[in-house]
């Protein structure tokens, strides 16, 4: 049976996280992890090359890809990460001309044909949900059969170089039959994995991705890997899961990554009932919808280990949050911080500058209001209309846009909305974070979170040369 080796590229923490780069998340890809424990069950040979959350220069990755004498590799990338997986690419058919070189991940699937016919060195692509679609393709390749029947991938014709698209694949129904991600076959998990200090209380820790899918219709997210359509593991899969990283691993903190975690609530109370069940004893924390919230669940997630929910809420003002389609209200946010505050859970919220219609005035609107609520943490990031998402196609109609690829990491005005400047969008934004943090209530309440885990001081220490690096020379 052939070999796989599964791996995203090289991308260092200041080109994910410019100057916020001492406090970046290096947890690894769940996704190249579900892929390869689907090959694995399928009777293939595999490996996970987790480049840049390990470090790797391009030298390094690609001597690890090819210590696995592979038939194929399979790279996943994101907007700013492609034009490194087709250097990586590029790296590995220089060695071995015969590797077939697999791409996908968000950025492929929202622009197929443009990614192929851009960068020719990759061979195949996996458009969306991966898992039946990667088996069916190695199964094609292996026999010498012809592509074209297989759902879900583009192609080179290499007759000519032009590039075919087949049709979709559906979506997968039931996701208790993937099987549970191959953490077993990464380096070094899980001390060579860390997350964003402020979102973890104990170490090691892991994340997990407990549904697919988000039925919210924002203009700025790509939904085109997973769609609307929501579907989920089931509870008993999820714990069960956990008990395997509590288990075997060791891991004591848990970050569901999930937008819409806490939408449905049966299997939420499932799963704090199951935790509590078997006195495991972890934190958490997860992402929530502000309008998803009530007292009562609340409490249930503090007994069962919640200690914070990032909330998006992304602008403090009603007309740029009409615009956004959020489908949420000021009222419900300040509402849903409020009750996960006296519920013991701290509150964290994400914030986007620069929309479309924004002015100076919507701005300090976002800015004063994320100081009015008791939020513990923000995120501040820069209007960045990612491929695939709505926005992409409508914002050189309210701005000027920058659609270089390579920029697209939210931290660079790509986007500059009419009657603003990037030297304005990047003031205000430094601005945010300092007005935010700089403050006794924030200040006092990282020295008290210090002072309960001290092991985690390194850590922040670092996340607070991060944030002195990136508010530099702002005046307020």
């Amino acid at each position: 049976m052939s070999t796989i080796i599964f791996a995203n590229s090289p991308l260092t923490l200041e080109e994910r996280y410019g100057t916020l780069a001492g406090a970046g998340n290096t947890l690894p890809s769940m996704g190249l992890l579900y892929l390869a424990s689907v090959v694995r069950k399928n009777g293939y040979k595999t490996g996970v090359v987790e480049a840049s959350s390990l470090g790797l220069n391009y030298e390094n990755a690609l001597k690890e890809i090819l210590s696995f004498s592979p038939d194929y590799v399979g790279i996943t990338a994101t907007t700013v990460s492609i034009f490194h997986a087709a250097k990586l690419a590029g790296k590995i058919k220089e060695k071995n001309k015969n590797i077939k070189v697999i791409i996908g991940g968000p950025h492929l699937t929202a622009v197929p044909k443009e990614t192929m016919e851009m960068f020719p060195v990759f061979d195949y692509a996996v458009i969306g949900e991966g898992e039946e679609t990667i088996v069916e393709l190695l199964k094609y390749l292996d026999n010498g059969d012809n592509t074209d029947d297989v759902k879900g991938i583009a192609y080179r014709y290499h007759q000519n170089g032009s590039v075919g698209i087949n049709e979709r694949r559906k979506l997968i129904d039931d996701l208790d039959t993937i099987p549970f991600p191959a953490w077993d076959i990464l380096f070094d998990f899980p001390k060579g994995y860390h997350p964003v200090a402020i979102r973890c209380r104990k170490y090691p820790a892991a994340h997990l991705l407990t549904s697919r899918g988000c039925p919210h219709r924002c203009i700025f997210c790509d939904t085109s890997v997973f769609s609307r359509k929501y579907r989920a593991f089931s509870s008993g899969y999820i714990l069960e899961m956990i008990k395997i990283l509590y288990n075997k691993y060791g891991i004591r903190e848990i970050l569901f990554e999930d937008d819409v975690f806490v939408i449905f609530k049966k299997r939420l109370i499932e799963i704090c009932e199951g935790l509590l069940k078997e006195n495991l004893k972890i934190s958490w924390s997860c992402l929530g919808r502000v309008h998803a919230v009530k007292p009562d669940i609340l409490k249930l997630m503090k007994m069962a280990g919640c200690w914070q929910i990032g909330y998006g809420i992304e602008s403090g003002d009603r007309k740029i949050l009409d615009f956004a389609k959020k489908a949420i209200t000021l009222e419900q946010v300040e509402e849903a911080v409020r009750w996960t505050k006296e519920a013991g859970i701290h509150t964290k919220g994400f914030f986007i500058l620069g929309f479309p219609l924004e002015t100076e005035e919507s701005i300090m609107n976002t800015i004063n209001f994320s100081k009015k609520i008791m939020l513990d943490d923000i995120s501040v990031n820069l209007m960045t209309p990612f491929p695939g998402s709505e926005i992409y196609n409508i914002a050189d109609k309210y701005g000027k846009f920058d659609k270089d690829w390579s920029k697209m990491n939210m931290l660079r005005s790509v986007f500059i909305p009419n009657g603003l400047s990037e030297d304005k969008l990047n003031y205000y934004s430094k601005m945010m974070l300092k007005e935010f943090y700089l403050r006794t209530r924030i200040i006092g309440n990282y020295l008290l979170r210090t002072i309960e885990n001290p092991k985690n001081a390194v850590n922040f220490l670092k996340g607070l040369s991060a944030f002195l690096k990136t508010v530099a020379g702002t005046k307020t």
